[in-house]
């Protein structure tokens, strides 16, 4: 929540990513698809990085400041090699996590801010984001001719961890002198909260900022006892619209807000909200903007003008602050915050409004990912509010579902099947009551084998929506309240595996990615007997701590054994489990100490 406070580092500018899309079609799963179609990037990399980003503004206590580090880069250091993105699975696109994301605003020689950004995964994504050309119908070329990613817009809210060893002193700039003194320090590191919104993606190969888009974002402070990957604030929902509606009414999507008691200000995040007049554009012309509240009786109060301007956004990342008096504070405790167009032609004034009749339900690790072995656990936390308050001792309920290629949410067409029969039944889950603090915990329990989809789609998908339990079971799914859990089948780990078995459990990483293919043919034997015994690990990687079964050489073990947030880690897709993963050590083990049957020549 606390970039929403001060002070606040506003950046911009563009970010690169270059993910592989053949995964992104079930059909290619198929052991019998040998030749799947390519999609838009077949040779995609996974890379994530910022390009031709800048800090554009700080904003302090008492509003916008001068300081020497507006202007300068911030950049994405690309150490030990470039972030990785990376979907939880085929049927769950929605939620793509940033692994290994390394940031910096270098100053000057040897001085810098510079931290690792924690796993930062996507949120409030909407694909309807930019103003139809044709109308709002699917039919309709998904909205004009350039492919629903360029209609796409989505948040990500994350940490960077700093170390306090590398900290620039106080005297270089006063913004990051207030900002330590303000944020949360935490094992040797200080927290900074992150908020960037992305959009505008070119996914068409002719265009000259392909794989690119537009990106804006934040830094502030980290508080104690809050939510750190999701704002625990209140919510603003953009208006009830339907596609049948004129092409020309644009589409609004969620927004956060917080009052600042102390500064007696408004602030409102609208950069994931408002459409866009074309792809990473300007912002749809609405005429004035005010807030109002409205409370349950007697007249609505007017707050103020609300600036929504492209101007705003590139500057200020389109967080507005808006001057709100005492009296409005404490009405506004208990009432509904509105935001109003002056505009009458694109359909009703009213465009953003909160239902303050709801909990809001925030899971902080959405995607989770569980051994299908009966009595495995998995957990995370939710952190419950009303009013920008945690909720203690409120008791949710979860809702679990088996995704099909029909289940609201999915990211395929209907027509896949998506899950199998053994699926159901295979987990379940349950919720403890929320802390003094406002967070509750999940627990995910696996009961049984979950099976695979097919032979090179591991395991089963399921969502688990959150609700009060006071209310109804949700019909439609809320992104902050959905869990997203990957259940790999149960994998028995085989101390003595032949290369077949190694062959099948890469074949199809080999056909859905051949960017890695290029490198590396891991279902070839002689390519990868040769890098599973070389390098020397200590000769190519630098000291590096013992690796299972006492692997030290082979650029095979060495990508396979990285930390989950590691950039080098192998899959980059990260949807192998981790008894897989230990046969194929234990083959190269097998390997470089003599004992591996060698294959025949026709498994070779």
């Amino acid at each position: 929540m606390s970039y929403l406070s001060y002070p606040r580092i506003n950046f911009g500018g563009r970010f690169f990513t270059d993910p592989s899309t053949v995964n992104n079609d079930p059909t290619h799963y198929e052991v019998n698809n040998t030749v799947p179609s390519p999609w838009q990037n077949p040779n995609g990399l996974h890379r994530f990085q910022l390009q031709d980003c800048n800090i554009v503004s700080t904003i302090g206590k008492d509003g916008e400041s001068q300081d020497p580090i507006v202007g300068l880069p911030f950049i994405t250091t690309d150490k030990p090699s470039a972030a990785k993105i990376a979907d939880i699975d085929v049927y769950q696109q929605g939620v793509p996590t940033i692994y290994g994301m390394e940031v910096s605003i270098p100053i000057s020689e040897g001085i810098s801010l510079t931290g690792l950004i924690d796993p930062a995964v996507l949120n409030q994504l909407w694909w309807v984001s930019v103003l139809a050309t044709r109308s709002w119908e699917d039919a309709d070329y998904q909205m004009d001719s350039f492919g629903g990613d360029m209609n796409a817009s989505g948040v990500y809210q994350s940490v960077i961890r700093v170390p306090a060893a590398t900290w620039p002193s106080d005297a270089v700039s006063p913004v990051l002198a207030e900002l330590k003194s303000r944020t949360l320090e935490e094992n040797g590191n200080y927290l900074l909260s992150i908020r960037f919104v992305v959009d505008g993606y070119r996914n068409v190969p002719e265009d000259k900022k392909y794989q690119t888009g537009r990106i804006t974002g934040s830094l502030g402070p980290v508080y104690a006892n809050e939510p750190l990957y999701s704002p625990g604030v209140r919510m603003l929902s953009g208006r009830t619209q339907d596609k049948s509606d004129p092409w020309n009414w644009p589409m609004f999507n969620t927004c956060p807000f917080t009052v600042d008691q102390e500064r007696k200000l408004l602030i409102i995040d609208l950069a994931n909200g408002i459409c866009r007049q074309t792809a990473g554009g300007p912002p749809v012309q609405l005429g004035d903007l005010t807030a109002w509240i409205k409370p349950a009786s007697g007249a609505p109060i007017l707050i103020g003008e609300v600036d929504y301007t492209e101007f705003f956004f590139n500057s200020y990342s389109q967080i507005a602050q808006i001057p709100i008096t005492a009296d409005q504070i404490n009405i506004l405790g208990s009432s509904t915050l509105s935001l109003e167009m002056s505009r009458t032609d694109i359909g009703p004034a009213e465009i953003f409004k909160e239902d303050i009749t709801q909990t809001n339900i925030e899971v902080e690790v959405r995607p989770v990912r569980l051994t299908g072995k009966p009595g495995n656990i998995a957990t995370t936390r939710v952190y419950v509010s009303k009013f920008s308050k945690p909720l203690v001792g409120k008791q949710l309920s979860v809702d679990i579902v088996s995704v099909q290629g029909n289940t609201p949410g999915a990211t395929v067409p209907p027509t896949n099947p998506g899950n199998t029969p053994q699926a159901f039944g295979a987990i379940e889950a349950s919720v403890s009551a929320s802390d003094a603090n406002g967070f509750a915990t999940v627990t995910i329990v696996v009961l049984k084998d979950p099976g695979y989809r097919t032979p090179q789609l591991d395991g089963q998908l399921y969502f688990l929506n959150l609700y009060d339990s006071e209310g109804s079971v949700p019909v439609s799914t809320n992104q902050s309240a959905m869990i997203s859990c990957l259940v790999w089948s149960n994998y028995k780990i085989n101390e003595n595996p032949s290369w077949p078995e190694i062959q099948e459990i890469f074949a199809g990483y080999v056909k859905l990615f051949p960017g890695m293919t290029e490198k590396i043919n891991l279902i070839d034997y002689k390519s990868f007997e040769v890098f599973a015994k070389n390098p020397p690990w200590e000769h190519i990687y630098g000291k590096q701590k013992p690796a299972p079964l006492g692997i030290d050489s082979g650029a095979i073990g060495f990508f396979m054994t990285r930390d989950f947030n590691d950039t080098r880690y192998m899959p980059v897709t990260r949807d192998m489990s981790p008894e897989k993963t230990m046969t194929v050590l234990h083959y190269i083990k097998n390997l470089q100490s003599g004992s591996a049957t060698a294959p025949n020549p026709q498994e070779s």
